[in-house]
């Protein structure tokens, strides 16, 4: 028995042999599709992916304070002496706090020994931070060591997505009307950048190619700054040649980086991303 549990909330997509070998837990998000409220972990998300224009009305939740208890003093019941929760970043969802509250319904002994842990991280962001600890897990690690190890990782996570609908951002909330009018007409394809537990627009193009340059600019800085750089690549259609584009050059440019590629994404951020763009996770540190 391992001495420190991880538990994730739904939108942390990891790769699945890391989530049996660390017997890794996660606590569901919620989709509202048209009205009717769904556990994010019972969707299907290649039927989601191919129903996903025909939905009229979609909305995200996060877990309640109950579920996040319950999973916690699962892991304690199980026989481990920590655990560690990584929910979805604080910036981007109420999940975070949720879960610290929940720490706070556990016993004395069990909360002194509970850790909700800001990753300033997301989706596939969450696998990249999962496959630069391996290492470290195989170890059999603390809390206090883990922690130390995410901490070190923090101010370098980034996760990218490149929009081709705004429709999407608007109908969620994160984008004003006038800027979706507009945008619209201009058919511009934003790049959103997680940074720091914010979302920001970091480039509006209407050229896919210039979006690809700002991404690799990006890898680059990283590259130059740090000796361990993982990429992490997402997109529905595999077919999409910039996608491929991006994987290419990543490879002849840069060949030590470690690229992973993920099968899919939460629907929870699918929801305000859509299914026409592509996302670019990375995680580095010295």
């Amino acid at each position: 028995m391992r001495k420190t549990a991880l538990i994730f909330d739904s939108t942390a997509i990891i790769d699945e042999e890391i989530v049996k070998k660390y017997d890794i837990t996660f606590v569901s998000m919620n989709v509202a599709i048209d009205g009717v409220n769904h556990r994010a972990l019972d969707i299907d998300d290649e039927e989601f992916r191919k129903q996903f224009h025909n939905f009229k009305n979609l909305k995200s939740g996060s877990p309640s304070i109950l579920d996040f208890e319950e999973a916690i003093n699962a892991k304690f019941d199980e026989g481990y002496k920590e655990v560690i929760v990584l929910p979805l970043a604080s910036g981007l969802s109420a999940t975070f706090n949720i879960a610290v509250m929940a720490r706070e319904g556990l016993s004395p002994e069990r909360k002194a020994a509970t850790y909700i842990h800001e990753s300033n991280n997301a989706s596939i962001g969450m696998d990249l931070l999962m496959h630069s600890l391996v290492e470290l897990l195989d170890t059999d690690p603390t809390a206090d060591e883990l922690l130390a190890a995410l901490e070190a990782r923090a101010p370098q996570n980034r996760v990218l997505f490149e929009i081709d609908n705004l429709r999407h951002l608007f109908r969620g909330g994160r984008l004003n009307p006038l800027k979706y009018i507009i945008g619209t007409a201009l058919k511009i394809k934003p790049l959103v950048e997680f940074k720091d537990g914010e979302l920001k627009v970091i480039a509006q193009n209407r050229s896919r190619r210039k979006t690809m340059d700002v991404i690799l600019g990006k890898i680059d800085d990283f590259v130059q700054n740090f000796k361990n750089v993982y990429v992490g690549l997402f997109t529905y259609d595999k077919e999409d040649n910039i996608f491929k584009a991006i994987h290419d050059i990543i490879k002849e440019r840069w060949p030590h980086i470690r690229i992973n590629f993920s099968k899919k994404i939460c629907p929870v951020f699918t929801t305000h991303v859509g299914v026409d763009g592509y996302s670019v996770a990375v995680v580095s540190y010295n």
